[in-house]
């Protein structure tokens, strides 16, 4: 029987090194992230698709973000309670709420939009102007592979 492939160029792990470098990267963006807006990169996320799309419903932000709906209500709850989206009763759905962006959720995007560029910076500086591109769509391609079940 035919052994696994083993995906790696020498001594290099692949999927090792992409878990290692990808939880530092989440805790330097992390903490970019709380100094610019006081909020972490999963709440900016949301934060994002609130600004983008005012009086949307939760279910938007789970399906965006694929997360579970119930995650997103504790995420939406933290977001209100720092005062940076304001939830209200949908019109449309008794059961539902509408997220709708306070001003200072308006205003802390333009310090979360520094913190991300401050992070991009970082990561063109580690692959290269001239692969970003590549590097992305690389990317793109492996969450397209999981997406699909392969």
């Amino acid at each position: 029987m035919d052994s696994p492939r083993q995906f790696h160029s020498g001594n290099r792990r692949v999927y090792f090194n992409l878990q290692r470098v990808a939880q530092r990267l989440k805790v330097a963006a992390d903490e970019q992230f709380r100094v610019a807006g006081g909020i972490t990169t999963s709440q900016a996320a949301a934060l994002a698709i609130v600004v983008r799309n005012p009086g949307c419903a939760q279910r938007l932000l789970a399906d965006e973000l694929g997360q579970r709906e119930s995650a997103i209500t504790t995420m939406a709850a933290r977001l209100e309670t720092a005062g940076l989206v304001e939830r209200r009763p949908s019109a449309a759905d008794s059961r539902a709420w509408e997220l709708w962006p306070t001003t200072a959720g308006r205003e802390a995007m333009t310090g979360l939009h520094q913190a991300l560029a401050v992070i991009n910076e970082l990561l063109e500086e580690a692959v290269g102007p001239d692969n970003v591109d590549d590097f992305a769509d690389a990317l793109d391609r492996l969450g397209s592979a999981l997406d699909s079940g392969a």
